[in-house]
């Protein structure tokens, strides 16, 4: 048998030091921000611990290497622990229900409102919209100043925090809307709204979420000239604020009625604490009829997903689709979901 060379033994520690860090990260969903908020930190380095451990698990299996095994048990753990992280296949639902409702979700990032070159916004949101004719529409960063006109949606609900605030969230709907309202967070311009959308004699409740930014530009280039010290405060900062923010949405959505949909930015990923409080007893649309890395924003060109649509138990997912297209740094996200009366 040929022996492992020095480079094969360097590798295969470099790939259990990897491999352990993956294994520790499972239970980072399990650990509260405000309890210890720089394990929120390492949440957002699970993405790329999977990828690297793709890697070894490739390079392995080319190398005929039985070393490909320790990479392949970690992952097929995070798969599971984490819930889908990638979909090889889209399912789409083809059941009836008595009532049907598709609704698209977009963080526009003020229309481009600050961009120093003209930009397409308008052209783009109008094309978007025509092409996929969702019923309700949910926008976070919504600029105040904009002028869009979109035909069929005579109902909507746009909300800013203050008359000194320039962006806020909005909500256009084919469909009345009705028990408007928003949470109005302390300390922070990230809001979330809700309202009961009326379809058919049944009503549906719908919050539009957009939680707590980390205020960092997504480049590598700024992590490396900001100030460390004041950037990890700033982070840890932004992932209690979120906590709080989740917390008071799920009071509130726990009162309802009516079968929920939950839709927005919700600045984190699908490995982190926030995510799993969200995520518990709903259904993720990505991860019921989802494809692919499900990708809705990229830092430096890096895929992440930190836009979600869920979903009450009671409600079905019948189609999700990520649209590849953005004026935004945030792709639109849209699915399509059925329930029954009770």
């Amino acid at each position: 048998m040929k022996k492992t060379t020095f480079i094969g033994k360097l590798l295969y520690r470099l790939n259990a030091v990897f491999a352990l860090l993956l294994l520790l990260s499972l239970v980072l969903p399990y650990i509260p921000p405000k309890n210890f908020p720089y394990a929120s930190l390492l949440s957002l380095a699970v993405s790329p611990l999977i990828f690297i451990n793709c890697l070894f698990l490739i390079y392995w299996i080319v190398t005929i290497k039985k070393s490909f095994l320790l990479s392949t048990a970690v992952l097929i753990l995070a798969y599971f622990s984490f819930n889908t992280f990638y979909k090889f296949s889209s399912e789409t639902e083809t059941s009836q229900h008595e009532h049907k409702l598709s609704v698209l979700s977009y963080n526009v990032r003020l229309f481009n409102a600050y961009e120093k070159e003209d930009n397409n916004s308008q052209k783009f949101i109008t094309k978007l919209i025509s092409e996929e004719n969702p019923d309700v529409i949910c926008f976070q960063e919504y600029y105040r100043e904009t002028e869009i006109t979109l035909e069929g949606y005579p109902h909507r609900y746009i909300h800013f925090k203050n008359d000194k605030v320039h962006f806020g969230h909005a909500i256009f709907s084919k469909y009345p809307l009705v028990y408007e309202g928003a949470f109005d967070f302390p300390q922070t311009l990230n809001n979330t709204l809700y309202a009961n959308v009326v379809k058919g004699g049944d009503t549906l409740r719908l919050y539009n979420v957009h939680l707590k930014s980390m205020s960092v530009q997504p480049t590598v280039d700024y992590l490396q000239q900001e100030n460390k010290t004041k950037l990890f405060k700033r982070m840890t900062s932004a992932f209690e604020k979120q906590q709080e923010q989740v917390e008071a949405i799920l009071k509130h959505k726990e009162q309802s009625p009516h079968p929920v949909v939950v839709a927005g930015d919700f600045n984190n990923t699908a490995f982190s604490y926030i995510y799993r409080k969200m995520q518990k007893g709903m259904k993720d649309a990505y991860v019921e009829s989802g494809y692919g890395l499900g990708t809705t924003f990229k830092f430096d060109s890096y895929p992440m997903r930190i836009d979600y649509i869920f979903t009450s138990e009671m409600v079905d997912v019948l189609e999700f689709k990520t649209k590849e297209e953005t004026f935004s740094d945030h792709y639109p996200i849209k699915a399509t979901v059925g329930w029954d009366s009770n």
